[in-house]
């Protein structure tokens, strides 16, 4: 699998998918520059495996952002970007708070924006950007609306960036996982693995390889994209699935 070019940007780089994608592209050769806000651990252990920088900066401080985000750009241009930092806070509705929305929309949209104008001003023709987005994106929640609005509005972010970054010739799409072990599974994760039609959930690894594909030259024609990778999960209905079993 070739690619264009060999410096890309992992936000979020220090745990989980992020941290997966990191690995991955750093055996492929490319030169990884991650970000990362706690972790400081992970963030040693991945310099040790290759990555050529860890930076720290936490998404939900703009003036944060904004300086960290000038270093990046003084430090030479990316021919890649995923954009997979994100945060989740669960909520009852009776205890909701629009600093909590907004926290959440900081972290996992207006970063997102922030790193893409700030970066693509000097990425070259043939780049290639990735948003994190997810399946909650495209269904309703009970306790995490902020969550599944903001990355219902990043899929849709990822299509106008798609529209306007293509002259240029930058790529931009969306990857949007279901359920995946990232090694803190829970009652309700473990259900949704039986749930999905292929008996499990996802590992990080397997994100990670989409992800490498649309940052490769392999995808490129694909723009605008949302790749949907749950293993069929929202494919299921869970009374026709009882339904099926019964009979």
């Amino acid at each position: 699998m070739e690619f264009s070019g060999g410096r890309v940007l992992v936000t979020g780089a220090s745990r989980g998918i992020g941290r997966a994608v990191a690995e991955l592209l750093v055996r492929e050769g490319v030169s990884v520059v991650g970000t990362y806000n706690s972790g400081n651990q992970e963030a040693a252990e991945l310099t040790g495996l290759g990555v050529v920088e860890m930076v720290r900066v936490d998404f939900a401080d703009r003036a944060e952002t904004a300086r960290v985000l000038a270093d990046l750009a003084a430090s030479g241009p990316f021919n890649g970007i995923v954009n997979n930092a994100g945060a989740i806070e669960f909520e009852r509705w009776g205890e909701f708070t629009l600093e909590s929305w907004d926290r959440v929309f900081d972290i996992n949209l207006r970063a997102v924006l922030s790193v893409t104008t700030t970066l693509t001003k000097s990425m070259p023709p043939g780049g290639s950007i990735v948003n994190l987005a997810s399946k909650d994106g495209m269904i309703g929640t009970y306790a995490s609306m902020s969550y599944s609005a903001s990355k219902a509005a990043l899929i849709n972010l990822t299509r106008s960036l798609a529209n306007v970054l293509g002259p240029a010739g930058i790529r931009v799409n969306a990857v949007s996982p279901g359920w995946a072990d990232t090694g803190m599974s829970t009652e309700p994760s473990i259900e949704a693995g039986q749930l999905t039609p292929l008996g499990r959930n996802a590992r990080p690894e397997e994100i990670a390889e989409v992800i490498k594909f649309l940052l490769s030259d392999a995808s490129s024609f694909v723009s605008g994209a949302n790749y949907l990778v749950d293993g069929g999960y929202t494919g299921v209905d869970l009374i026709m699935k009882k339904e099926a079993e019964s009979l």
